[in-house]
């Protein structure tokens, strides 16, 4: 994703498609369940705001991390045109400096939508690890993002019908995505009890929620 950040004014279309268009669809969905007047909610990875804006439209105090400085100015401005600057912060950060930067029992509500697919498996266990001590207990984290499909035909027909919007999306970006391998699994072990999960008919694309415990 390093070359989409480089030029952020595309970082929409290239988010779009890598989500097969569903990215809008998630975020209105993620917004609709969870959030609500004056929840703290924390945007691992808010890219140009477009989650951020829409959970502050519901009356969360959202505070947004990214770690490129130009997808930080589009999504200011976002926020600015929503006139939503009182709802939303926006902080200049890597998901692997949440241990140095923010303190314990913060939030209420952690969102990441395709951050993880940007992590190695190690960075996926720190920022989920991070993610348990941020949350206030009875807090919820909700990961969407792409994942591998559960059975060797999904998968199969999943890169049949992916491999062309690879081609465009790598020509539009120079880079793309790593599905997620076994994103439930990797949540439970981090200390949180699954209660809500949506996917895709492939199952290539999962909203996962989880509570702190």
């Amino acid at each position: 994703m390093k070359a989409l950040e480089s030029a952020p004014r595309r970082y929409d279309l290239g988010i779009r498609l890598l989500s097969f268009g569903h990215i809008d669809k998630v975020h209105r969905r993620i917004a609709e369940k969870f959030a609500a007047e004056g929840v703290r909610v924390l945007d691992i990875g808010c890219g140009t705001g477009s989650l951020a804006v829409v959970l502050a439209r519901r009356g969360a105090r959202v505070t947004g991390i990214d770690v490129s400085p130009q997808m930080l100015d589009i999504a200011r401005r976002k926020v600015e045109q929503a006139g939503l600057e009182q709802g939303v912060t926006l902080l200049q950060m890597s998901a692997i400096d949440l241990d140095e930067r923010l303190e314990a029992d913060s939030f209420d509500l952690i969102t990441g939508t395709l951050i993880f697919s940007e992590l190695s498996d190690d960075e996926q266990h720190f920022v989920l690890r991070q993610c348990h001590r941020l949350l206030v207990d009875g807090g919820r984290l909700v990961i969407a993002d792409e994942t591998v499909p559960p059975s060797w035909p999904k998968r199969l027909l999943h890169l049949l019908v992916r491999l062309p919007l690879l081609v465009v999306t790598y020509i539009l970006t120079q880079t793309t995505t790593h599905a997620v391998r076994d994103l439930e699994s990797k949540i439970a072990a981090a200390g949180f009890e699954i209660d809500w999960r949506e996917a895709t008919l492939l199952g290539d694309f999962q909203t996962v929620a989880a509570l702190r415990r």
